[in-house]
């Protein structure tokens, strides 16, 4: 069988290229599939992740203008270009199944190119925000009606949609489980994504400040590449607020594994989320989770009270409260991180790639 994805790139560090790399690896390792990766923006960089040595992997070299929206005149052209280059190598790669894990114009035009492929199309973002400011670009959710099969995150992330065929399938994490006992655990508390708006990681810095005086052993560590100007705007918040000396703000690691063990506390302070990985990682780290109870992966991940807590979003003071009550109790770390634990054994990859194959045998592909 050969399965095709669609994505953008692959030389960033993110949730979407991290949980891809790892499903194409498990289709070729354990599945015997022949799988394709097309992307339009890769730039000549290799990717940040492994890949699997026979993946077959062309990049269109589209480039969009990420700083405007894909329908500005600039971008115009490009749309079209993306068109014709997408349709001639799927026409010569001959596909028995595309997957469009990309947000770009592609997943609009894509069910009117060789109809008769069957194609899925994979969200990774929350619709919440999207549904609320309604525009002109909603029209072009029609196109999803003529995808064979809708894939969300979540539940929550489903009542989005009318679609009749939309399937729910989780991420996954493949972090090996360690002992919690045996790990000697550092005074930090961590946090890791794309430095943007969405991640709101000056609140967690203004969280923090709130409470550091009573914990000046304690620090905090961001993990994270994005957007020059709000990693200036986060440095510029640390030294305003004279946090240099337990704010860290660092940049994406490939070990963020072994960062998280060595921590004691996760903190996400989003203000969407669609089902981070992050997350599930974290929680193979035993560690416990304070998150913004934002829309709406965290409440799909956490169990309240168990593994961690969900705040109400922006609530500050509440953050601020929790978080004290954990750092002042080792006993809470531990429990929790031990729940967190035993909850990522539904998440576990053999288990969610189980899902994938029954999806894909739906279409007689595997």
């Amino acid at each position: 069988m050969k399965i095709l994805f669609l994505t953008d790139q692959m030389y960033l560090h993110g949730g979407i290229e991290r949980i891809l790399s790892q499903k194409i690896n498990y289709l070729i390792d354990f599945y015997q599939q022949d799988v394709y990766l097309i992307t339009t923006e890769q730039k000549n960089q290799i990717s940040v992740y492994e890949l699997d040595k026979s993946l077959i992997w062309k990049d269109l070299s589209i480039n969009y203008h990420r700083e405007i929206s894909y329908f500005h005149p600039k971008n115009l052209i490009k749309i079209f270009s993306h068109f014709k280059k997408l349709k001639r190598f799927i026409k010569l790669i001959q596909p028995d199944l595309i997957i469009s894990v990309s947000t770009s114009p592609e997943q609009y035009f894509l069910p009117f190119i060789c109809r008769n492929i069957p194609k899925i199309k994979e969200f990774h973002s929350s619709r919440f925000n999207y549904q609320k400011n309604k525009n002109w670009k909603q029209k072009l959710d029609k196109a999803f009606e003529f995808y064979d099969e809708l894939i969300v995150l979540n539940s929550d992330e489903a009542k989005y949609y009318t679609n009749k065929n939309i399937t729910i399938i989780p991420n996954f994490t493949d972090f090996q489980l360690f002992n919690n006992k045996l790990i000697a655990k550092q005074k930090t508390i961590i946090a890791a994504g794309r430095i943007a708006p969405v991640k709101q990681f000056d609140e967690l810095i203004k969280i923090w400040k709130m409470i550091h005086i009573d914990f000046p052993d304690w620090k905090v560590k961001i993990f994270g590449n994005g957007e020059p100007k709000i990693i200036q705007e986060l440095k510029l918040l640390i030294a305003d607020l004279n946090l240099a000396d337990s704010v860290f703000l660092l940049p994406a690691t490939n070990n963020i594994q072994e960062e998280m063990l060595q921590a004691s506390v996760y903190a996400m302070t989003s203000s969407t989320e669609c089902f981070p990985m992050v997350l599930l990682e974290a929680q193979a780290c035993s560690l416990p989770i304070l998150s913004y109870d934002c829309p709406n992966g965290p409440r799909n991940i956490i169990t309240e009270n168990s593994d961690g807590f969900l705040i109400e979003p922006q609530n500050k003071l509440l953050f601020t409260q929790k978080l004290s009550d954990l750092i002042n109790s080792e006993n809470m770390i531990h429990l929790m991180g031990n729940n967190a634990q035993k909850n990522i054994s539904k998440f576990k990859k053999e288990i969610v790639m189980l899902q994938w194959k029954e999806l894909f045998n739906k279409f007689n592909k595997i």
